[in-house]
């Protein structure tokens, strides 16, 4: 047969209101993969392609495009992590996830850009990795990126947030360039944060799930792993529940036995289940190295109304800081819609608020993301049932110093771009009425108690929790993805990124996948018993 006829509209999902309450569910399987983000899908696609029969567990729930809204507190709601509230411990970081089917590639700003080549070199040379070499690892990227249609923006696709920032650079004499984006044909609406209806972002919902689906695998969503069964040292599936996600009662137990367990489930939710799991940790390293790439939003607004919120979200970047002697800062345009940045608190209240809606359309957003050092521990406290995840993570003195080289930077680009006025992400509400007032403004922003609650911070590229590398002793999977404790276990999400990916990491895991399954399909006699 040379295709499979797929459904018309949506893809085949078991849910928990397709399961009869108490009727415990048991399956059979080559391969279970937990997590349906990017690092799941493209994993098991590739094996089920090959002819291995896969499952994949989903704990968030299925909408199918057709029912996203475009409303960011519809989305907020139904397709993130925790209503989108997910924080550290202190509560001073926002960690948003995707919790749906497609992970957090459903609701990315469709960035997907290569890792720096120095950062590629840099994983070679300090964790051993070979498989990163840039003129093997870029095959990788090459297949991801014609799959998934990745493109830098054409002129109509950059929005007049991004042609604001572009006017700033051009008069600083500031490098920039069109952001690299997965989409095929975009509608530019500008609510990628919130889903795409249109089927124009190529999330894994329309992409690697579907033919992974029409390769034979099962997909259940609603379906939260607790634990990997471990024998004699050797995965041998998992146990969970299936959820109701209107209540989150539990319709029925479900048990998968299968030769090969992958975590997919990201880099905070899989050092979890590990630990769940009670893996081994004789490195100590499970669930350190945890970095969240932090970002905060700097606004500058403009005499004439920008309406920053229409076109593409994501239309260029400013590559002028990428190097390693610049801080490897990343500046990105786009201003993401007020229910958004309400969640950070940033619309004030009262007067202020109702001034700052009336405000947004002469507004202009500027993110900026500065790489921390992976100091970060995401780890489960209490009981496999009952228990809770704690994410440790504070900014240091270092990284609180180069957000405020960023700010200024950012400050610098709006007002060289004919701004009025820049609002900084700061707890105090500061902003700077001109050039002359930014860098007096930004140098008042202390650092405090270990820089809590000083500037409004958000994280949407969690990674490194569960580090790749060659050497067992600073490492929890080898340079093939399976883990040194458990043997049949595999992680293939961005918890096994060796350090900061600077750009956002969708990329570079999707292809990281990819190489992943081929090791495995090439020794699978290593793996598999029939």
């Amino acid at each position: 047969m040379i295709y499979k006829e797929m459904s018309k509209e949506g893809l085949t999902v078991i849910q928990a209101r397709d399961l009869r309450s108490s009727d415990d569910i048991v399956l059979n399987a080559d391969v279970v993969v937990v997590g349906s983000g990017t690092g799941g899908a493209v994993i098991a696609h590739e094996l089920a392609a090959s002819g291995k029969s896969v499952v994949i567990l989903e704990s968030g729930r299925y909408i199918p495009s057709s029912q996203f809204t475009e409303d960011m507190a519809w989305a907020l709601e139904n397709l993130y992590k925790d209503v989108g509230t997910q924080t550290n411990t202190i509560g001073d970081m926002v960690v948003l996830e995707g919790h749906c089917v497609g992970g957090s590639s459903v609701i990315s700003s469709a960035i997907a850009a290569r890792v720096p080549e120095e950062v590629l070199k840099d994983w070679v040379k300090t964790y051993g990795l070979t498989a990163f070499e840039p003129e093997t690892f870029n095959k990788y990227y090459e297949k991801v990126e014609k799959r998934l249609h990745v493109h830098l923006n054409e002129p109509h696709e950059i929005n007049d947030t991004a042609n604001t920032v572009i006017r700033g650079c051009e008069a600083l004499g500031w490098s920039w360039r069109p952001q690299s984006r997965n989409v095929k044909q975009c509608a530019l609406t500008g609510h990628c944060l919130a889903g795409c209806p249109s089927d124009r972002k190529t999330s894994m919902q329309v992409s690697y799930l579907p033919w992974a689906i029409a390769a034979g695998a099962r997909l259940y969503a609603d379906t939260y792993v607790e634990k990997i069964i471990v024998k004699n040292g050797r995965a041998m599936g998992v146990t969970g529940q299936v959820r109701d996600p209107d209540n989150n009662d539990v319709v029925c137990n479900i048990k998968v036995n299968a030769q090969l367990v992958i975590s997919s489930a990201g880099a905070i939710q899989t050092p979890l289940l590990l630990q769940r799991s009670g893996m081994p940790n004789r490195s100590n390293q499970l669930g350190r190295n945890l970095a969240l790439h932090p970002v905060v939003v700097v606004l500058g607004k403009f005499p004439v109304p920008v309406y920053g919120f229409r076109g593409a979200f994501a239309g260029m970047h400013v590559d002028q800081f990428l190097s390693k002697e610049s801080g490897r800062m990343l500046m990105e345009s786009g201003l993401v819609a007020p229910v958004q940045l309400m969640a950070q608190n940033e619309l004030s209240m009262g007067v202020d608020h109702i001034r700052f809606i009336e405000e947004f359309k002469y507004l202009s957003g500027l993110n900026v993301l500065v790489p921390d050092s992976n100091h970060g521990f995401v780890h489960w406290s209490g009981p496999v049932r009952g228990g809770s995840r704690r994410i440790e993570w504070n900014m240091t003195k270092d990284e609180f110093e180069v957000f405020k080289l960023g700010l200024k930077r950012a400050g610098r680009i709006f007002f060289a771009a004919g701004a009025e006025r820049v609002y900084l992400p700061t707890y105090q509400r500061l902003q700077a009425n001109s050039l002359e007032e930014l860098d007096q403004v930004v140098d008042s922003i202390e650092y405090g108690s270990l820089g809590i609650f000083s500037m409004r911070l958000l994280s949407l590229n969690a990674q490194g929790s569960c580090r790749m590398g060659a050497d067992r002793e600073k490492a929890i999977v080898d340079p093939f993805g399976e883990t040194y404790e458990i043997s049949g276990l595999f992680v293939s999400d961005a918890s096994i990124l060796p350090s900061i990916a600077v750009q956002h990491p969708l990329l570079t895991v999707a292809a990281l996948s990819h190489y992943i399954a081929d090791n495995i399909i090439k020794r699978q006699k290593s793996y598999f018993w029939s």
